[in-house]
């Protein structure tokens, strides 16, 4: 008898949302394994550096392993290897023990995420695939921010090893759960995996993303952070040359001749830039503008990515009944609207229940943005090419939310600096100078929807 999709995927969609939780809950928990562990600022921020360049660069290369593997082969690999990661860190007796634990925990969340995405893709009817999508958009929204609000409260009366070993048996629960209803969905090619692909595709990404988080954190000013950014984006052009060549590529790129998916992918970059941009500078303004604590500028947050959640199921509906251009249209509607009401409201007297409901209302725009613009990017190509535009439509969020965050900050600070006001009216001075920008993102976006067909594609069976 044929499982029902959602009973299929409830131990991806578990998994998952672990995988993106583990992605932020050290944030607020950075401070206690300084003192604990006897390391500096520079050296504990590569606990959350690292996974995250790790599951970037593993990435593409999941793509070509969904693949080859069976569902259930990869899925047993995947979270054996988080749980073991997550075991390393709880147990580390010092700082290596713990970096080695999220680095292994990476490589399993960068396994998952394109085996969530495409086995959802591959278990759910044509016709359900909005709502499908809207399950990916509930996990990768709301799990990384619920990530920093968790953590803080559990480090403010316990360990910071709690937050490992609180995850270790939901994940083993969530194995058990696996072995009676996870089945294998999609045929399994053995082709030959091309080794020098793989080496293009790790230095190049690891380059990259290293190299913008480093500018970033240092503001863009070393010559050695700009000769890593170049090296990486010159090793990706060659891994970009030789998928182009091989009759089996680790990732096609021929997927971008598809106008459609082309189409969602700019959509997609504009709105993940707006997304990390605002998750990024209300934190700024809160706590430097305005002197509120790290973990209370957290709890800001907490309702908007409530909101996102139910916001990504209920455009999903929206998307299997009535198709992309309005939802798109309306999104980018919203998500102006807000980002110009910060740029003329944000002061230093302003209420901070109102950044608050600003902030909720502009989650909302983006959930109804990302699930439909996900499905209709994933409903646009066959359904032999999902293995390959599962990982590139993951790929393309990490590099846009990555330099997105790095240009508005740039933007920030090169405002300060050309401000004659003194801090902290000089600070507010180039967030707005941010939110502008971001306004005009916003209205780019918008106008790329009108360039969207309402019909629903239907290509993927």
């Amino acid at each position: 008898m044929r499982s029902k999709p959602g009973i299929m995927v409830s131990s991806l969609v578990i998994a998952n949302f672990l995988a993106q939780l583990m992605q932020t809950m050290l944030n607020t928990a950075l401070p206690r394994i300084m003192v604990d562990l006897r390391i500096n600022e520079n050296k504990v921020q590569w606990l959350i550096t690292i996974y995250y360049l790790v599951a970037g660069i593993t990435v593409p290369v999941a793509g070509f392993l969904v693949g080859r593997f069976t569902t259930r082969a990869l899925f047993f690999t995947s979270v054996g290897l988080f749980a073991t990661g997550t075991l390393l860190a709880a147990i580390a007796p010092e700082f290596g023990w713990v970096l080695t634990g999220r680095i292994i925990q990476g490589i399993g969340a960068g396994l998952l995420m394109p085996l969530f995405q495409t086995t959802i893709l591959r278990v759910f009817p044509k016709e359900k695939i909005g709502s499908a999508m809207g399950l990916i958009g509930l996990v990768m929204g709301l799990a990384p921010a619920l990530g920093p609000s968790l953590s803080g409260l559990v480090v403010q009366e316990h360990s910071w090893r709690i937050l490992f070993y609180a995850v270790l048996p939901v994940v083993i629960a969530n194995l058990l759960l696996a072995t009676v209803s996870l089945k294998n969905v999609g045929d399994t090619h053995h082709e030959k995996l091309d080794l020098k692909s793989i080496l293009y595709s790790t230095l190049g990404f690891a380059g990259l993303l290293y190299g913008v988080n480093r500018a970033g954190e240092q503001g863009g000013s070393r010559l050695i952070t700009w000769a890593i950014i170049f090296a990486g984006i010159i090793i990706i052009v060659m891994f970009i040359h030789r998928q182009l060549k091989l009759a089996v590529p680790l990732l096609d790129f021929n997927i971008f001749r598809n106008r459609r998916f082309t189409q969602s992918s700019m959509i997609g970059v504009l709105m993940f830039i707006v997304m990390v941009g605002v998750e990024l500078l209300i934190p700024l303004y809160a706590q430097n503008v305005r002197g509120l604590t790290p973990k209370i500028s957290g709890l800001l947050l907490l309702p908007g990515a409530v909101l996102l959640g139910i916001a990504s199921m209920v455009s999903g509906r929206l998307y299997d009944r009535y198709g992309i251009r309005l939802i798109i249209r309306g999104g980018f509607s919203i998500i102006a609207l807000v980002t110009l009401l910060l740029t003329l409201l944000l002061s230093t007297h302003t209420s901070m229940v109102l950044v608050a409901a600003i902030y909720a209302l502009l989650m909302v725009g983006i959930g109804f943005i990302m699930t439909p613009v996900t499905a209709y990017a994933m409903a646009s190509v066959p359904v032999t090419m999902i293995a390959h535009a599962s990982p590139m439509t993951i790929t393309i969020r990490s590099l846009s939310s990555s330099m997105g965050g790095v240009m508005l900050i740039s933007i920030m600070t090169a405002s300060m600096s050309h401000s004659s006001i003194h801090f902290p009216e000089s600070m507010l001075h180039g967030l707005h100078a941010s939110f502008w920008t971001l306004t005009g993102i916003a209205a780019i976006g918008l106008y790329i929807s009108f360039y969207l067909r309402d019909r629903k594609v239907s290509q993927v069976s």
